[in-house]
C-alpha cells in the first residue's frame, strides 16, 4: 500500500515537469511587459509590449489549466494499459463530472449552502473549468475523478462485450460506466465539499494569521510527510491551487512581478504568502548540514581526506540548490556520493 501511495505522489509530478519552461517564459514575458522595469519600451501601446503579451498569455496556459493537466497527467503513470486512452477517458469524465455539479448547483445550490449566482473566485467557492461554472475543487477534484477513472480503466478496459455490443468496447465502455459513476460522485461532492472548503478556509486563516507559527506548522507537516511520499498533497494546494492566493503562490508571484519591481517595500509586506515556500531553505542549507554530519562522525585520521572531498561537493551543490527539481536531485546526489565514499573508504566509524 505504501508503495502505491508513493507512486501516486510521484505521478503527481508529471504536470509539474512542465512548470520549469512555463515558469521561465512567464518570468521573461512579465519582465518584458513591465513598464516599471523597461520604461516606455514596455508601454501597453507599444509593439514590443503587444508581441511579448502574446508570448506571456501563452506561457500562462500551464498554470491556468492545472486541474485539466492533473486529470490527464495521473493516468500516464498509473494506467496499467493503454495510458493514452485512459487520459482521454479521464478528461471526458472529468468534464462530465463538472457538468453534473454545475447543473445540480444551478438547480439546488441553496440546499447545499452554495450561492451559485455569485461571481466565481474569491470566497464564493466557485470557479470556471473549460467554460463550465462549477464548484472549485481545485486539484483534489481532478485527482479524485482521475483516480476513479484509472481504477475503472485498469479493471474493465479489456472487458469483452457480446458481438452485438462490440462498438461499446474499450474506451466507450469505460465512459459508459464512468458516466453513471460520476452521478453519485457529483452529488456527494456538492454535499461534502462545501464543508471541506470551510475547513480549508479555517486552516488557511490559521496559517495566514499566525505569522511565523503558521509557516512553521505548514513546513513541519510538509517535512514530516516526506518519508510517506504524501508531502505533495499538503503543499500542492498552497503552491499550485487557490488555497492561499489566486492560482497558487508560484503563479500569483509571477503576476505580482510588475508590482514587486516598482515597489521599494519589503517582500514580506508585498507578498507574505511567499513565506510558505521556505521549504526550499532545507535544500539550500540541508546539503551543507549533511556534509557536516559526515565530517563530524568521520574517523580522525580520515577527516582531512574527507574535507577535501566534501568542500567542493558542497560548494557545487549549494550553488545549484534553488527551489526547483534540480535541487532535490543535487541533495540526493550529495547523500549518495558522500555515503558511498565514506563507507567504502572506512572514513566513518562502524555503528
Amino acid at each position: 500500500m505504501m508503495q502505491k501511495i508513493q507512486k501516486f505522489g510521484g505521478t503527481m509530478f508529471t504536470p509539474v515537469l512542465l512548470f520549469a519552461f512555463a515558469g521561465v517564459m512567464v518570468g521573461i514575458g512579465t519582465l518584458c511587459t513591465t513598464e516599471a522595469v523597461l520604461g516606455p519600451l514596455a508601454a501597453p501601446t507599444s509593439m514590443w509590449y503587444l508581441v511579448w503579451n502574446v508570448v506571456l498569455q501563452g506561457a500562462w496556459c500551464v498554470f491556468n489549466q492545472l486541474p485539466l493537466l492533473f486529470v490527464i497527467g495521473l493516468p500516464i503513470g498509473l494506467a496499467k494499459k493503454q495510458a493514452a486512452r485512459c487520459c482521454m477517458e479521464a478528461l471526458v469524465l472529468y468534464l462530465t463530472f463538472h457538468y453534473f455539479v454545475s447543473t445540480i448547483l444551478s438547480q439546488w445550490g441553496s440546499v447545499f449552502g452554495v450561492d451559485f449566482a455569485a461571481e466565481t473566485g474569491g470566497s464564493s467557492g466557485l470557479t470556471m473549468i473549460a467554460n463550465i461554472k462549477t464548484m472549485d475543487m481545485g486539484m483534489f477534484g481532478a485527482l479524485l475523478v482521475s483516480g476513479l477513472v484509472i481504477y475503472l480503466h485498469n479493471k474493465y478496459f479489456d472487458t469483452e462485450l457480446p458481438d452485438w455490443l462490440g462498438s461499446f468496447n474499450g474506451s466507450t465502455f469505460i465512459f459508459m460506466i464512468g458516466f453513471f459513476v460520476m452521478l453519485p460522485v457529483a452529488l456527494l461532492s456538492v454535499v461534502i465539499w462545501p464543508n471541506i472548503q470551510h475547513g480549508m478556509q479555517l486552516f488557511q486563516n490559521f496559517v495566514m494569521s499566525s505569522g511565523v507559527l503558521g509557516v512553521w506548522v505548514f513546513i513541519l507537516l510538509e517535512r514530516l510527510l516526506i518519508p510517506f511520499g504524501l508531502h505533495h498533497l499538503l503543499y500542492s494546494p498552497f503552491y499550485y491551487d487557490n488555497l492561499v492566493c489566486p492560482g497558487g503562490i508560484y503563479a500569483y508571484w509571477a503576476t505580482q512581478l510588475p508590482t514587486l519591481a516598482a515597489s521599494t517595500a519589503s517582500l514580506k509586506s508585498l507578498c507574505p504568502e511567499a513565506a510558505f515556500t521556505a521549504t526550499g531553505f532545507s535544500k539550500i542549507f540541508g546539503c551543507p548540514g549533511i556534509a557536516l554530519a559526515f565530517y563530524s562522525t568521520a574517523k580522525k585520521e580520515k577527516k582531512t581526506q574527507l574535507k577535501a572531498l566534501l568542500i567542493p561537493i558542497v560548494l557545487t551543490v549549494s550553488s545549484a540548490a534553488l527551489p526547483s527539481p534540480s535541487s532535490s536531485r543535487s541533495c540526493s546526489w550529495l547523500r549518495r556520493c558522500s555515503w558511498y565514499t565514506v563507507s567504502w573508504r572506512h572514513a566513518c566509524p562502524r555503528p
